[in-house]
């Protein structure tokens, strides 16, 4: 649990250097949505790829990596009036998705490559 706590929190502060930048700069701005996904998939990846985990465990980690730093991030960015409410559900979503994605995929191919080891 140690281990996914500080994943939460690199994904999380990952998301808000994003709003920071996004909120001075137009194209990170443009931007914004492909980043704030891409970062819990890696994020994500990293955490279900590197130990060995059950896939309820990275699938469930995934999701509180990619929801988290999304909430985090969306809320900051919506007090900066540089973002409305409304995505403040459909970003988390989809960047809790996206962590899922991550890890699941990584926790795929840590078994393949298992496999072809033994």
């Amino acid at each position: 649990m140690e281990r996914l706590r500080k994943y939460v929190l690199v994904a999380m502060v990952l998301q808000l250097f994003l709003v920071m930048a996004a909120h001075f700069s137009d194209a990170v701005m443009r931007t914004s949505g492909l980043f704030g996904a891409g970062i819990p998939l890696v994020v994500a990846w990293l955490y279900a790829g590197r130990r060995e985990l059950s896939f309820g465990d990275s699938s469930a980690g995934g999701l509180a990596i990619g929801a988290v730093g999304a909430f985090a991030g969306i809320l900051f960015a919506i007090l900066l009036r540089d973002q409305t409410w409304p995505l403040l559900a459909l970003g988390t979503a989809a960047s809790a998705a996206a962590g899922w994605l991550g890890a699941t995929v990584a926790w795929i191919i840590r078994g393949k490559k298992r496999k072809a080891a033994d």
